[in-house]
């Protein structure tokens, strides 16, 4: 059995850090994405800064690349105690495997919330959350920012709702050497949302400098954990894309 050393040193058997399984292996991203890209003309199909086109999804799970990360970011902070037993977590929009992982670590007081999934604990709208200021210490956010009609109030709101002291995971598709965000509030047609920002139901695209201004514009400081933070033998093993950037955002 291969061995990987952890973030304190130690050897342990590589494993999927969202189901476990030891014995990891990786499906594709699948062709729509990429049939659909191509076809409409999209300039930059796999360009995305956390996109692994060969190593997409676990097998076992069907964790994709970027919840593979944010799993090994949250068991790290968790066992350095950065987290204490019954934190306040929102998990918007989540993603099943980790949502899974995060309730049966019955380590969080976990919540959900979605505008359009049903399967959630709060039916929300980003731009105007109901919940009170300073409601949560820790938030997932991840690949919702590029489908919100307007981010900066969405962010707003995610700045009030998170406790002095609490941080989140806000991640959004970035497209690497792209030098300005792409937005076109007139292009509403699916044809149109492909080829400007490579999926139809996207309503910008992002370039890195733009969006880490925009985050810290509302307060929030940034930091941006890639390969050097994690280990570049671990990104490998974990088939991640060694331009994969985890932005962990704090309050």
């Amino acid at each position: 059995m291969r061995l990987i050393r952890n973030f304190f040193g130690v050897l342990q058997p590589l494993s999927c850090p969202v189901c476990g399984s030891e014995r990891i292996s990786f499906d594709p991203l699948p062709e729509f994405y990429l049939d659909n890209a191509r076809l409409h003309g999209f300039a930059y199909s796999g360009k995305g800064e956390m996109i692994s086109l060969e190593t997409y999804s676990c097998t076992h799970c069907g964790a994709s690349d970027r919840e593979r990360i944010y799993a090994l970011w949250i068991d790290q902070q968790i066992e350095k105690k950065y987290f204490l037993k019954g934190s306040r977590l929102i998990h918007f929009a989540p993603e099943a495997a980790l949502s899974k992982k995060l309730k049966g670590l019955e380590f969080f007081y976990y919540n959900t919330a979605d505008l359009l999934m049903d399967d959630v604990d709060y039916k929300v709208d980003m731009m105007d959350m109901p919940f009170d200021d300073e409601s949560f210490d820790f938030f997932i956010c991840s690949h919702v920012l590029e489908h919100v009609e307007n981010d900066d109030q969405a962010i707003r709101e995610l700045y009030r709702i998170t406790r002095p002291g609490g941080c989140g995971i806000l991640v959004a598709p970035i497209i690497q050497g792209l030098e300005k965000t792409v937005e076109d509030s007139s292009v509403t047609d699916e044809a149109g949302r492909w080829r400007l920002y490579g999926q139809n139901d996207h309503v910008r695209l992002y370039a890195h400098d733009d969006y880490v201004y925009k985050i810290r514009n509302h307060g929030f400081r940034v930091e941006e954990l890639g390969e050097s933070y994690f280990g570049k033998e671990i990104f490998h093993s974990l088939g991640l894309a060694r331009t994969s950037i985890l932005y962990v955002v704090s309050k």
